[in-house]
């Protein structure tokens, strides 16, 4: 098998894009595009940030999107296949015990202002109290659609943590849902083989204010608006459909984290009893929360107006 060509697609991704029609470009565009090693650009990017989102697993196999704060240079790229990341300041919910050396990890960073968006998948290569060390499998950039521009200012009540729980959506948290741009989500897929497309993925949602909606027996429904065609997400929630989505509430400060199961709706498989999120679209995601969880305080920055 020394010779077997290895594709940049796992077989969920493999199996969206032959049902979207993108397959045939995609094995053409995915070797070019998706890197094993980051282009300096990528790496001054990373290296600029001041917050950077988190895509994980723990032991027990379930999915986790969180996001890690610092002055610009908490992360650094020793090399074109490494990050190195600061993590003493998270949202207080990133335990670094659920972590191991071996672990897949995802990252996505986002220059709000500017739009640029850079995505690594990789692996936790040495771990401790204060840093991650990760070794990239898969490097690529995002384009700058369904950004929603933003500057932001320090939040001075940041780390004043504390927690609320609940196992479903309160008004407020509807309210926090509903009146969102952007959101993350978190998903992950391991089918026993080490290749470099496999492991965890987190990536941007975004759109106007609404983009979101809530129906009445509670589920989220977002319409999946045309993007770059990996189906890097919804690859991997077709084979595992448990995820996290991540809600932050810029001008609080507040985080709302909410563990769902998943389904993918394609317009021929529409059910009388979902009502699907506004829109002409070839499909979207429904989200049934499982679990809901709210940190409040827990962003570093919140936006200026």
């Amino acid at each position: 098998m020394d010779n077997e060509i290895v594709s940049s697609w796992h077989q969920g991704e493999l199996a969206v894009q032959q049902r979207a029609g993108t397959d045939e470009r995609m094995a053409e565009i995915g070797p070019k595009f998706i890197r094993e090693f980051m282009p300096q650009q990528h790496r001054d990017f990373f290296q600029s940030l001041s917050m950077i989102f988190v895509g994980y697993t723990d032991h027990c196999s379930n999915a986790y999107a969180s996001v890690l704060f610092g002055a610009p240079g908490f992360i650094q790229s020793p090399t074109e296949t490494e990050l190195v990341i600061n993590t003493q300041s998270t949202i207080g919910d990133f335990i670094i015990e659920d972590l191991r050396e071996g672990d897949h990890i995802g990252l996505v960073g986002i220059e709000f202002d500017t739009k640029r968006r850079n995505r690594i998948n990789g692996v936790i290569t040495d771990i401790n109290q204060k840093n991650i060390k990760v070794k990239v499998l898969q490097s690529y950039g995002n384009c700058p659609k369904y950004i929603q521009p933003k500057e932001f200012a320090p939040n001075r009540s940041y780390s004043e943590f504390t927690t609320v729980s609940l196992d479903q959506l309160s008004q407020k948290y509807r309210e926090i849902i509903s009146s969102a741009d952007t959101f993350f989500i978190a998903s992950s897929f391991d089918d026993g083989q080490k290749f470099r497309n496999r492991g965890v993925d987190v990536s941007h949602r975004g759109g106007e204010v609404g983009f979101v909606s809530i129906n009445a027996a509670g589920q989220l429904l977002v319409d999946d608006y045309v993007g770059n065609g990996f189906f890097n997400t919804l690859g991997n929630l077709l084979e595992n459909p448990i995820a996290s989505l991540l809600f932050c509430d810029w001008q609080t400060g507040h985080v709302l984290k909410i563990a769902v199961s998943s389904e993918i709706l394609w317009h021929d498989e529409q059910q009388d009893s979902v009502v699907l999120a506004a829109g002409k679209v070839k499909r979207s995601l429904c989200f049934t929360p499982i679990k809901i969880e709210q940190f409040n305080n827990g962003l570093a920055y919140i936006q200026q107006f």
